[in-house]
């Protein structure tokens, strides 16, 4: 937000140029780009894999297009959690449009490799557009690459919903700006439509930062107009694309909701949880550098542990930055001074903690619910992007654009760097004896190799850009000057590309097509139901650096949300969001006091070759399989009621009748349709199942309760003999219906609470949608690119503002003392070390370690 001069901020004055040739370039130039850089996923000789991938995303995908492929639009996943609200948990993405393109016509992995980079790939596609109605070809090309490419990007690759939904921003952003150029309806529906993808992906927070964008487009579009019908207008057409999305969605959107009231996050977040994932200062020199501080792709992050840092990559590279400073010099056209005070207000939410903005956040509805403030860095990018691609333009066109404040920008903040540098770094050559360890050694020759190539790598690419504009600058050609800047989107790829070369996490397809063999050995055992599984390696644990990770056989354990892939049921899960029962009778009844039993779960299956109580395990590749003698079966009659009468008094009684819980039922039935002491003989079989549906068949003397350990959800509803039939919840987590004496059949249905009232307000809103196709606005806005008459140093004031919410909040008054740093920003800086903390620089785990204890099955 450097200032220049009148003459240098008046050579801007932006033309809308038909497209040719050179976007036919530019579009080529992107797609060779993404198709190149992830040539082995899109060619599908590799699939991608690894954290968030392997634990949720693609095996929730996997069930969704299994199920698609089998002719049902199943909502329910019998086999995560002992029964699952995958629907409403929305992360599979039932309801977004790739899914339909790709994943009922091919194999899951391959699918699933497309899905990611053809999101990317629509991201610069929808970038591109968006800014090619300001500038021309090259600098929207430019634009496209920082925002398709950028650090949010390469901080979300693992998160597959987050990158479907980043693919609709663009496109709201060029829908809102055309229903404001046109004063028409259609691009409001368009814009809309895109949005309520953006819940369809299924990560609300994206869409959550999305609308707080739009809005905030809207207050400053409606602030800058000059009359009060056209500051209606335009904040009226922003309010009513976000209202209108929100109808669209709600058939994903109330089910979701309506799992998040009964979710653990119901009753909101602490400023501890909400400010989690805050962008730390001494992160700074990963701006101008990426491996400042080491990468995760080479296991030589060593800040990650005190904070999340995959989610810290804010990295745009120098020398979008510098061309930003040149596009911002344009502050007094209108569109520009919008993403000019768009980068700031994200750079400062992106501090979360550190600022005393998020000190009461975590009370406010919605945005309280959110958490990790570093995704604000989807507003920076966006807006660095749109100042890039200014910036680019202003240099491709005669005039004259002066560079001093771009370098001097980037001279600061590497100066402002190297003290935070040489403090973090200073136990190196303070304590060098501290890690004298082999593990430890050779991670210091990656990271120096990393750090080291890093800064050739930076430094020749910022001069080659250098050199490219300040020829365009002195160039007398209009023809030659226009040629010299189109180089500079191409060094903008080459500084994003260059900088994350090993963050793709690709594996051979085996990993998802080749059963391992512990999934060959449970599927053939006829007395299988569930298994629980433990894995010794983090999933995201690297498998590029010193100590390479035999990926294909930390499978073996079935850990997180794996066994589904290949067709069993599991008692665990990976999930943000779940049912507070689940989380409650898991917290209360643990595996050493027979948790395993009233689960259902057959078989236990860990890396440990001894487990204490399990007896002798099967050896299943790199794993071993324990059985489970004493388990019941997962849909049972019982008697002996013990009746509570709320969620709180079954969690209390599930602590007091621990010893008991085998063979006494905790039920919240106020009907006491049962004596408390009476004993029940009888069978209960399934006789048929599909996900949202369960027969059973069940014959007694006498009056009984049907325990289904199925995890207990509002839309579940049973039938017996055709009536309806109450379901009351038991163990806190399961289902349970009571039953007459003699054979009757018992029909469990699903369909996701929410879901009926969530259609009903999609099809109005849909209705609403084609009405407002052929609306029209009956006045002319401003034009989006007029001057504005606000103070030439607003900027400047705008800046100190941001400088002083920063100051005041790093310090406290105490007494007549002088001034103290503030408890938020301790930690705020790390010295070296490996990992979270002292005890990482341990040795490495040996191969000899303890048993692992869960407590011997109860009898």
């Amino acid at each position: 937000m450097t200032l220049t001069s009148a003459d240098d901020v008046s050579t801007w004055h932006p033309e809308r140029r038909p497209w040719g040739v050179g976007d036919v370039v530019a579009l080529l130039v992107w797609t060779t780009a993404i198709a190149g850089f992830f040539w082995d996923a899109v060619s599908l000789q590799k699939a991608l894999f690894f954290f968030d991938i392997t634990e949720i995303n693609f095996p929730y995908r996997d069930f969704f297009a299994r199920e698609l492929r089998a002719g049902r639009f199943s909502r329910w996943c019998p086999g995560l959690y002992c029964g699952f609200p995958l629907y409403s948990e929305s992360q599979a993405g039932y309801l977004h449009p790739l899914k339909y393109l790709l994943y009922p016509w091919l194999p899951t992995w391959q699918a699933f490799n497309l899905d990611t980079i053809l999101s990317i790939w629509l991201t610069g596609i929808g970038t591109y557009g968006w800014l090619r109605r300001h500038v021309g070809a090259a600098g929207a090309l430019a634009g496209a690459g920082v925002f398709g490419l950028g650090g949010f990007v390469w901080a979300h690759l693992v998160h597959t919903s987050m990158i479907n939904s980043l693919t609709s921003v663009p496109f709201i952003m060029w829908a809102l700006e055309a229903a404001w150029e046109r004063g028409r309806g259609w691009p409001i529906v368009l814009g809309a439509l895109a949005l309520a993808c953006q819940v369809f992906a299924g990560h609300m927070q994206d869409t959550i930062l999305t609308s707080e964008l739009i809005a905030l487009y809207g207050l400053y579009r409606a602030a800058t107009e000059r009359s009060r019908r056209s500051r209606f207008a335009a904040l009226g057409m922003a309010v009513g694309l976000i209202a209108l999305a929100g109808a669209i969605a709600s058939v994903q959107g109330l089910p979701s909701k309506e799992l998040h009231s009964r979710s653990p996050r119901s009753g909101g977040l602490t400023w501890e949880e909400l400010t989690y994932g805050s962008w730390h200062p001494e992160l700074l020199p990963t701006l101008i550098l990426r491996e400042a501080y080491g990468t995760l792709s080479r296991d030589t992050d060593w800040m990650d542990g005190f904070y999340p840092y995959h989610e810290m990559n804010a990295y745009l590279g120098a020398i979008a930055f510098a061309l930003a400073v040149v596009g911002a010099a344009a502050y007094r056209d209108r569109w520009v001074a919008f993403w000019v005070i768009l980068a700031g207000l994200g750079g400062i939410l992106m501090l979360g903690r550190f600022t005393f903005l998020f000190d009461f956040a975590h009370r406010i509805p919605i945005i309280g619910s959110g958490r990790i403030p570093v995704r604000y860095h989807l507003w920076v990018s966006l807006a660095v992007a749109a100042l890039t691609a200014v910036g680019v333009d202003r240099l491709s066109r005669p005039g004259t654009v002066r560079l001093r404040p771009a370098l001097l920008t980037i001279g600061i903040l590497i100066a402002v760097s190297i003290p935070i540098l040489v403090y973090a770094y200073t136990p190196i050559w303070s304590q060098p004896t501290r890690w004298r360890y082999p593990y430890h050694l050779t991670r210091f020759r990656w990271l120096g190799e990393q750090i080291r190539f890093g800064v050739v790598r930076t430094s020749l690419l910022i001069f080659a850009a250098w050199a490219v504009a300040a020829l365009a600058t002195r160039a007398k050609s209009p023809v030659l000057r226009s040629r010299l800047v189109a180089i500079l989107p191409a060094l903008i790829l080459a500084d994003l590309l260059g900088a994350h070369f090993s963050d793709v996490p690709t594996i051979t397809p085996k990993y998802w097509t080749d059963p391992p063999e512990s999934a060959r050995l449970l599927k053939a055992d006829p007395n299988f139901i569930r298994l629980f599984g433990i894995a010794k390696r983090a999933s995201n644990e690297p498998g590029y650096a010193s100590e390479p990770v035999d990926f294909l056989s930390v499978r073996d354990t079935l850990d997180w949300s794996l066994p589904p892939v290949w067709g069993l049921a599991t008692a665990r899960g990976e999930t943000p969001m779940l049912p507070r029962r689940l989380l409650e009778f898991t917290d209360h009844v643990l595996p050493a006091d027979g948790r395993f039993n009233l689960q259902s779960v057959t078989h236990l299956v860990t890396a440990m070759p001894n487990v204490e109580g399990w007896g002798k395990g099967t050896p299943a590749g790199s794993a071993f399989i324990y059985r489970n003698p004493t388990v019941l079966p997962r849909a049972r009659l019982m008697g002996r009621p013990i009746y509570v009468e709320s969620e709180t008094a079954a969690i209390s009684a599930l602590d007091q009748f621990k010893p008991l819980l085998r063979d006494r039922l905790v039920i919240e039935d106020p009907t006491h349709p049962l004596p408390v002491d009476a004993p029940v003989s009888g069978t209960a079989t399934i006789t048929r199942e599909l996900p949202e549906r369960i027969e059973i068949q069940t014959e007694s003397k006498g009056p009984a309760f049907l325990v289904l350990a199925d995890t207990f959800d509002p839309g579940w509803s049973a039938t017996i003999d055709g009536r309806e039939a109450p379901i009351r919840p038991a163990y806190v987590a399961f289902r349970a219906v009571f039953v007459p004496a003699g054979a009757h059949t018992v029909l469990f249905r699903y369909q996701p609470a929410g879901f009926t009232l969530g259609l009903t307000i999609t099809g109005l809103g849909l209705l609403m949608g084609m009405a407002l196709l052929f609306w029209r606005l009956p006045l002319t806005l401003e034009p989006e690119h007029r001057t504005l008459d606000w103070p030439r140093a607003w900027p400047i004031a705008g800046l100190v503002a941001l400088v002083l919410i920063v100051i005041l909040s790093s310090f406290e008054l105490q007494g007549a003392k002088l001034p103290a740093p503030h408890p938020r920003w301790a930690r705020s800086f790390h010295r070296f070390t490996w990992g979270a903390g002292i005890e990482a620089i341990n040795p490495p785990r040996g191969k000899n370690e303890a048993p692992q204890r869960f407590g011997a099955p109860q009898p």
